[in-house]
């Protein structure tokens, strides 16, 4: 069964979906509380299809036999909620991690390069330009390639916390303040700042050290990167 979470007063709790609705029947659970399940992110408990029948079961109750929302008391928050869960990482784990993501997209556009180059290598065993051999279909493969891997980052980060680099180093990327994942708008936000200024031209000069690790997470305390900075974001080691 799969692992839900929801947010109370604060706090976060993991739960089954028959507990969940549980919950809500007994007004422990209200419609503006925020519900999470991977593969569906952060939503609003009442935007939730699967809650909607208990939402209602619980609006025909008599006020009397109605609730109060959880106390931190009732259960032990979820681990994305304690900080103590969570370590700074390594700048080898930074680093490395940020490898592996530009790896990834070097792998996608892998099968457009290959073709580029067999076109190239034709036009040369054939005496001709290689401007006049190469046609369009090798750079769509690449651009095709690139966009799945961006919208894969995106789905992995938002619904498990992290690429699939960050996660063979250890790492995930949680929000600064609430630990909780990066929605999907931040996610894609936050995969596109980091391969514009680590990627781009002069800014992987400034921005990067050989590519692996940002300059400034020698500097900065919590080694955030720029765009972590940005959008109010973190990399973080899981120690539990």
């Amino acid at each position: 069964m799969s692992k839900w979470l929801v947010r109370i007063q604060g706090y976060e709790y993991e739960t089954n979906i028959d507990e969940l609705k549980q919950w809500v029947i007994e007004g422990r659970v209200l419609p503006e509380d925020m519900i999470f399940r991977h593969g569906l992110g952060w939503r609003i408990a009442r935007e939730v299809p699967m809650l909607q029948e208990a939402f209602e079961e619980q609006r025909k109750k008599p006020p009397s036999q109605q609730e109060t929302s959880l106390s931190p008391s009732f259960h032990q928050p979820y681990a994305y909620q304690q900080a103590n869960q969570y370590t700074l990482p390594t700048l080898f784990q930074r680093g490395m991690g940020f490898f592996l993501d530009d790896l990834s997209y070097s792998l996608f556009a892998a099968p457009g390069l290959l073709l580029l180059y067999l076109q190239e290598s034709a036009a040369t065993l054939e005496g001709i330009a290689p401007e006049e051999a190469v046609t369009l279909t090798p750079f769509l493969i690449m651009t095709v390639g690139l966009l799945v891997n961006f919208g894969l980052n995106v789905y992995l980060t938002s619904a498990y916390g992290g690429t699939a680099g960050k996660r063979l180093v250890g790492t995930v990327v949680l929000d600064r303040e609430s630990k909780a994942f990066l929605g999907y708008g931040k996610s894609a936000l936050r995969e596109a700042l980091r391969i514009f200024l680590c990627n781009s031209g002069i800014l992987k000069s400034v921005c990067c050290l050989l590519g692996l690790a940002s300059v400034w997470l020698s500097f900065d305390s919590e080694r955030r990167q720029v765009y972590d900075i940005i959008l109010g974001s973190n990399v973080y080691e899981k120690v539990s």
